[in-house]
């Protein structure tokens, strides 16, 4: 019977698990539990190594505490509060004590359903639970337990060179792993920084908020993540121009959003678990397109000139503004989706286009610049609206170029180190910019020309695959450009020159395909969450619903009751009538009771009746066998006599 190898590695092994409790609960502040643990492991010790060796003699290895232990400790996890930029501690606390927990009832019943490597993988895991902010001078005490762990559990006969080895190299690691603390410690905050900006672009798309920084869309076309998809529309006929938001005040450097909303949409109807809200009548006939953003939304709903109808998810009512800016979408999270309806029967009306006073509005400080500009293009001269239009162009083609880098703003995102040089006067005197300057300083001049113009947001040119049932709009897509009021109407007025693809700027075809995968599978769960095929089951539902309130479904499941019962009552009466176990069939199940007996008891003698052989061959075959053992003998003679009285007796009547 296997015992236990009491040595010096056992006592060691008990020492590891003792120093783990002790630990474990001055770490956490319940020192009573980390000396329940350790006298628990101490009394275990002392019984596997003295009284109780045999493996045999524990108790068997119960997976239900082990199991049963989880749920308070889960509870405990629920209603444990959080920390604010920070981890609980109890977060730590709880998987160490539960797998102490699991090594003391692995080391209790070891041998006998126990497993030795189930103790010290929950043991060693647990001791490294309990060196999270271990308090001051208990490092060592920490260290010992891993130190004695590794004696205990290595190979009975190594060299002691392999330990010094194994001992050398943990000091080495622990040196560079404190090193490299120390270096980060030192440098966090550089670190820290370069992280959250990197975030903050990596997560926003710039250019999109209550007040945008003129130049902000710097970063969606110089950054690393200038390819990254923010919209997703599903229509293959995008349109060019996806408009978020029509800026009204210009103040030292920054757009500002209006603050009257022209109407306030509310739910007409609702699609799904989607809001429907309508900006014309009558548009039941509209097309409806799917919009998902990647991004935050900032909460416009990015849409098409001329939408008459919104679909929103979470809100009761979206904010519309003249111009056709919508916002609502701010309590639906950081990513979110929507649908925009058109229509070729019904469009926006006239009220929810006119211009305001906000769109003639320039602005004191920037009245001298915008005359100098009015002047130098030749908006005071006698011409039409639209002729205006052309002569801004024209000077921005002929004394323009167009470039990301601007002469004398140094600061990021647009802004200057001169902080008495307004942005645009700096683009006016360097000549040279991207579409940021050339739409704002174009809608000042229109309007200091006494066109009403607003500043726009939004982007450009989708990308289109073929074969590709939606469109795509990358960050480098963002792109702002000018709303004028001309001849009683609203235009889109783009200013900014051409630009002339870089190279490379191009996706490549991995990365299509990489796209083209992400796209449908992102559809493919919203028809799983928000499908049409709810509707499907929401109809069952209220058919099931109006036959269950009704009375003939309960009247149909008694019948059937009734009818079952009847069906047993019938089948038993028959089977008592036809008095099916008969003497004669009751003989017959004795019988072959007894030669499936007399066969298994030949069996183990070595004897078998062959496929198809009869009982009376297999008897003349019996007879013809020669046993030696008195014992094998008689039993032979004895199942030889079964078989003979079967073969005479059997039918019988």
């Amino acid at each position: 019977m296997k015992k236990e190898i009491v040595d010096i590695r056992y006592v060691a092994k008990i020492l590891f698990l003792v120093i783990t409790s002790v630990n474990l609960g001055h770490t956490f502040d319940v020192t009573w539990l980390g000396l329940l643990f350790a006298i628990y492991f101490s009394v275990i010790g002392y019984l596997n190594g003295t009284r109780r060796c045999s493996f045999s003699s524990r108790p068997k290895y119960n997976k239900v505490p082990a199991y049963g232990a989880i749920v308070p400790l889960a509870l405990y996890w629920v209603i444990t509060p959080g920390v604010e930029n920070g981890v609980n501690p109890v977060m730590i606390f709880l998987p160490g004590l539960y797998l102490l927990f699991l090594a003391a009832l692995q080391e209790r019943s070891r041998g006998n359903g126990g497993y030795e490597a189930f103790v010290a993988f929950d043991g060693v895991a647990a001791l490294l639970f309990s060196m999270y902010a271990v308090p001051k001078g208990w490092t060592p005490v920490g260290v010992s337990g891993l130190l004695l762990a590794l004696f205990a559990y290595s190979r009975r006969g190594t060299a002691w060179y392999k330990y010094l080895f194994f001992v050398l190299l943990i000091v080495i690691l622990s040196g560079i792993s404190y090193g490299g603390w120390r270096y980060w410690r030192a440098h966090r905050y550089e670190y820290s920084a370069r992280m959250a900006d990197d975030y903050y672009q990596r997560e926003r798309v710039m250019g999109f908020d209550p007040a945008t920084a003129l130049g902000s869309f710097n970063s969606n076309f110089n950054g690393r993540y200038n390819s990254q998809v923010v919209l997703r529309v599903w229509d293959t006929l995008a349109p060019k121009y996806l408009k978020a938001a029509s800026y009204e005040k210009y103040v030292a450097g920054l757009w500002k959003l209006p603050t009257k909303p022209a109407k306030t949409l509310t739910p007409a109807r609702y699609q799904v678990d989607y809001a429907v809200m309508e900006v014309a009548d009558g548009f039941s006939n509209s097309k409806q397109v799917w919009v998902q953003s990647t991004l935050n939304s900032f909460g416009f709903v990015f849409a098409p000139y001329g939408a008459v109808g919104f679909a929103a998810k979470d809100v009761d009512s979206l904010q519309y503004f003249a111009g056709g800016m919508v916002k609502g979408l701010d309590g639906n999270g950081k990513r979110s989706d929507w649908y925009y309806f058109v229509s070729d029967t019904c469009s926006v009306p006239d009220s929810l286009l006119a211009y305001t006073e906000g769109d003639l509005l320039v602005g004191r400080h920037y009245e001298s610049l915008m005359d100098s500009v009015v002047e130098a293009m030749g908006l005071s001269q006698p011409g039409t609206d639209s002729e205006k239009l052309q002569r801004i162009l024209d000077y921005f083609n002929d004394n323009f170029t167009y470039s990301l880098q601007i002469p004398g703003l140094g600061r990021k995102f647009g802004g200057n180190s001169n902080s008495s040089k307004d942005p645009l006067s700096v683009f006016w005197k360097a000549k040279q910019g991207f579409c940021e300057y050339y739409a704002s300083l174009s809608t000042l001049a229109l309007r200091r020309a006494g066109i009403p113009a607003r500043y726009a947001t939004g982007f450009v040119n989708p990308e289109v695959v073929d074969g590709r049932p939606y469109s795509v709009f990358r960050r480098r897509n963002s792109h702002s450009w000018v709303e004028a009021f001309v001849e009683g109407r609203w235009v889109i007025f783009d200013p900014t020159p051409p630009v002339i693809a870089p190279a490379g700027s191009e996706p490549n075809w991995f990365s299509v395909k990489l796209e083209g995968l992400k796209g449908r599978a992102a559809r493919v769960m919203h028809f799983l969450k928000e499908g049409e095929w709810r509707r499907t089951v929401d109809s069952w539902q209220n058919y099931t619903q109006k036959i269950t309130d009704g009375v003939a479904i309960y009247v149909a499941l008694v019948i059937a009751i009734l009818a079952f019962v009847g069906l047993k009552i019938r089948r038993y009466i028959k089977g008592r009538r036809r008095n099916i176990i008969t003497p004669k069939n009751a003989a017959a199940i004795e019988w072959a009771r007894r030669l499936t007996k007399a066969e298994l008891t030949l069996a183990t003698l070595g004897f078998h009746r062959e496929d198809g052989e009869t009982v009376g061959a297999f008897v003349k075959r019996l007879l013809k066998v020669n046993v030696v053992d008195s014992t094998s003998k008689e039993k032979l003679q004895q199942s030889i006599s079964v078989l003979q009285d079967y073969e005479e007796q059997r039918w019988v009547k």
